[in-house]
């Protein structure tokens, strides 16, 4: 499922903003299709344009109500139309996803039925990006702690390499729907970040390393650096 509305403070209206001739999240959308295991992709939102672009192009819509703060609680509305096991959150602000990133994220889910949700992390080196989350890990690859400030601090141990989230985010249905049941916690209030929600009640978050995961579009700057790289991008070609 991929959540997408229209409003945003930082770049209004980048849902559907043209990228070499398909709106943004229609990308996001296509590219996942090409997911080996995932079986189904819905489109998710509150608004009538994105629902007709996603039409237009193809792609299963489900609509929601506008009341909700974050994708994952919009997800957990849809998935009650939808009989799964796993619901896969793939942000609608990532026209660069890689459909094999998504395998590799989903597969502990398939492989170990105890663990309730994933995300992905990729190598990152680029330093004081608030609009990027970076995330430590502890010695089974389970987040310990995520924050868009830099981790771990490099006050006294010189870091050149972080792992930054990448927001393809496996959840078990059942647990997406306790997830959005529980308030907004303390941490994830201060950080601006859903998935401390996870963290702060105690549930493991495994983390799937993932090499060369592209940037989402959160501002001006990150929209003019997708719009070059899809211009050598090679996974585009498969569905356009």
């Amino acid at each position: 499922m991929v959540p997408a509305r229209l409003e945003s403070s930082r770049l209004p209206g980048k849902a559907l903003i043209d990228l070499m001739g398909l709106p943004m999240v229609v990308h996001t959308c296509k590219r996942a299709q090409l997911s080996r295991k995932l079986q189904e992709v819905y489109l998710v939102t509150d608004n009538d344009l994105i629902k007709q672009a996603g039409e237009q192009n193809g792609i299963r819509v489900i609509m929601t109500g506008r009341y909700h703060q974050t994708g994952s609680d919009r997800l957990a509305e849809a998935c009650d139309s939808v009989e799964c096991d796993i619901v896969v959150n793939i942000q609608g602000d990532e026209p660069l996803v890689n459909p094999e990133h998504i395998d590799a994220i989903v597969t502990p889910l398939l492989e170990d039925r105890s663990l309730q949700i994933a995300v992905g992390v990729t190598p990152f080196t680029k330093k004081q990006s608030s609009s990027d989350i970076k995330a430590v890990l502890d010695l089974e690859d389970n987040i310990m702690y995520c924050s868009r400030t830099d981790l771990p601090s490099d006050c006294r141990t010189p870091i050149t390499e972080m792992l930054k989230m990448c927001f393809i985010v496996p959840f078990r249905k059942e647990f997406l729907k306790q997830y959005a049941a529980w308030p907004p916690t303390p941490l994830e209030i201060i950080e601006y970040n859903e998935y401390l929600r996870v963290l702060e009640h105690g549930v493991k978050l495994r983390a799937v390393r993932v090499e060369n995961a592209r940037i989402s579009v959160d501002t001006p700057a990150d929209l003019e650096e997708v719009r070059r790289l899809m211009q050598d991008d090679v996974i585009r070609h498969q569905y356009r």
